[in-house]
C-alpha cells in the first residue's frame, strides 16, 4: 500500500473507530472506484458491511478480493463467515419474538447472534431493547452503548437511549460511578419520602430555565387597552434585544461541528432572522443549512419509526420538525402523508383532513394517492358529502383496481 492509499485507508479506520461507520464506507467506495487492487481497502469494507449485518455483500466484496487479488484474509472471512448465514435467521426470529414481546426467546436468540460480530450494531440494539423491556437499565446501557460506538446515528439505538435519558437511566461514560452512585442513593431517599418526582437538571438546563423566567419576567402584565403603541413597541423591541442575547454563537458552531441535529434545532427555533447580528446571521444560516440537508432525513427516519411502533405523539414531534424545514427536499411527499397519517391515528380529524388535502393538491399523482383519496373521501363525509363523494368518485374512476375501495366507499358514491 502506498503512503497515499495509507492515509485515505488510515482516515477510513478513524472514522469507523469514532462511530462513523458510513463515513467509513464512503471513503472506501471512493477509494475503490478507482482501483480494486487495494485489497486492505477491500477487506476493510467487507467488514464494515458485515459489522451492519449486510452479509451477502460482504461476502461479494472479499470474493473480488480473493478472485482479483488472490488474497488470503479474504478467502479466510469468507470461510469464516458462512456460519453467519444461520445467525441471521436466528436474528429475524429475535426481531419477530420482540414484537410479539417474548422477550426471553429474544434475549435468548440475540445472544446467540452475539457468538459473532457479524450484525453488530442491530443484535446489541436487539439486547439492549429486550434489558430495556426487562426493567435492566444498565445493561440495556451496555449494549445501546456497544450499538453506538460502532455507528452512532443508529437510530433504533439512538431512540432507546434517549427514552432511557428522558427516564433520567442512562448515564454517560464520561460520568464517574460516584456520580452514578450519588444520584441512586438520592432516588432512593426520594422514594422513601414519597416524593412524587425529582428531577436531574444539567448546568445546560438550568442556563436554559434561567432564560426563559428572564424572558417571562423581563414581560410586563399587559391590561388590555391601556398601553400606548410607544409601550408596545418598546416591549416589542426588548424581546428583540433579549432574543439576540440567548443566541449563542459559539454553543452553535459546537453543535454543528458534533452534528448535533436536535440540540441545533432547538436552537434556532423560534428565532428570528431579522433580530440577530450580522455575525450570528451567518451561524445561523449555516444551521438551518445543516437542517435543510441532514436534519430533515433524520427526523422523518425517527418519525416513522415512532409511527410503526404506534407511538404517535412522539411521531408527531418528530415529524413535525422534519416538515418545518423539508422544502425542496425529495423526502417532502412522504412527510406530509405520514403527518395527517399521524394525526388521523391520534382521532385529530381537522389536523388530518387539512394535511391530507395539502398533499392531495401537492401530489395529485403521488405514491400515496390512493390511500389519501380513501381518508378524503372518509373525513369529508360528515361535513361536506357532495366533497366526500368526489373524491370517492375519482378514487373508483382513476383506480378501479385499488385495494381502497371498499363497501364504506360505495355507500358514499351511492348516497
Amino acid at each position: 500500500m502506498n503512503k497515499k492509499s495509507k492515509k485515505i485507508y488510515d482516515k477510513a479506520i478513524d472514522y469507523f473507530e469514532k462511530g462513523k461507520i458510513n463515513k467509513a464506507l464512503e471513503i472506501c467506495e471512493l477509494e475503490l472506484s478507482k482501483s480494486l487492487q487495494n485489497s486492505n481497502m477491500l477487506n476493510l469494507k467487507g467488514l464494515l458491511l458485515y459489522e451492519k449485518g449486510d452479509l451477502n455483500e460482504a461476502i461479494t466484496v472479499w470474493t473480488i478480493n480473493k478472485d482479483i487479488n488472490k488474497n488470503v484474509i479474504a478467502k479466510n472471512y469468507i470461510k469464516n463467515a458462512q456460519g453467519d448465514k444461520k445467525r441471521l435467521e436466528l436474528y429475524k426470529e429475535g426481531e419477530k419474538a420482540l414484537k410479539q414481546l417474548k422477550i426471553d426467546k429474544a434475549l435468548e436468540l440475540f445472544k446467540t447472534c452475539s457468538e459473532s460480530d457479524f450484525n453488530a450494531i442491530k443484535v446489541n440494539t436487539g439486547l439492549g431493547l429486550c434489558y430495556q423491556k426487562k426493567g435492566n437499565f444498565l445493561k440495556a446501557k451496555e449494549y445501546i452503548d456497544k450499538a453506538l460506538k460502532l455507528d452512532e446515528n443508529a437510530i433504533t439505538a439512538n431512540v432507546v437511549k434517549k427514552e432511557l435519558e428522558e427516564a433520567n437511566l442512562y448515564y454517560e461514560a464520561k460520568k464517574s460511578s460516584k456520580k452514578v452512585i450519588i444520584i441512586l442513593v438520592v432516588l432512593f431517599i426520594i422514594a422513601g419520602l414519597g416524593i412524587s418526582a425529582y428531577l436531574t437538571i444539567e448546568k445546560k438546563q438550568v442556563k436554559n430555565k434561567m432564560i426563559e423566567e428572564h424572558q417571562n419576567n423581563s414581560e410586563p402584565q399587559v391590561e388590555k387597552n391601556t398601553e400606548s403603541s410607544s409601550e408596545i413597541k418598546s416591549q416589542q423591541n426588548n424581546k428583540d434585544i433579549l432574543n439576540l442575547k440567548t443566541f449563542d454563537k459559539e454553543k452553535m458552531k459546537t453543535l454543528i461541528e458534533e452534528n448535533d441535529l436536535d440540540g441545533i434545532y432547538d436552537e434556532v427555533d423560534n428565532v428570528k432572522e431579522e433580530s440577530l447580528s450580522d455575525d450570528n446571521t451567518e451561524i445561523y444560516k449555516q444551521a438551518i443549512n445543516v437542517l435543510k440537508s441532514d436534519g430533515v432525513s433524520k427526523f422523518y427516519e425517527y418519525g416513522l419509526w415512532y409511527f410503526n411502533q404506534e407511538n404517535y405523539d412522539n411521531a408527531k414531534n418528530q415529524l413535525d420538525k422534519a416538515y418545518k424545514y423539508c422544502e425542496g427536499n425529495s423526502l417532502k411527499e412522504h412527510i406530509i402523508f405520514y403527518r395527517a397519517s399521524t394525526a388521523s391515528k391520534q382521532s385529530d380529524n381537522k389536523s388530518a383532513l387539512s394535511q391530507y388535502e395539502d398533499y392531495y393538491n401537492q401530489y395529485p399523482d403521488g405514491a400515496y394517492i390512493e390511500g389519501v383519496l380513501y381518508e378524503l373521501s372518509l373525513l369529508s363525509n360528515s361535513e361536506n358529502k357532495e366533497k366526500s363523494k368526489n373524491y370517492a368518485n375519482e378514487l373508483v374512476t382513476k383506480y378501479p383496481n385499488s385495494v381502497y375501495i371498499n363497501n364504506q366507499i360505495k355507500d358514499i358514491m351511492n348516497n
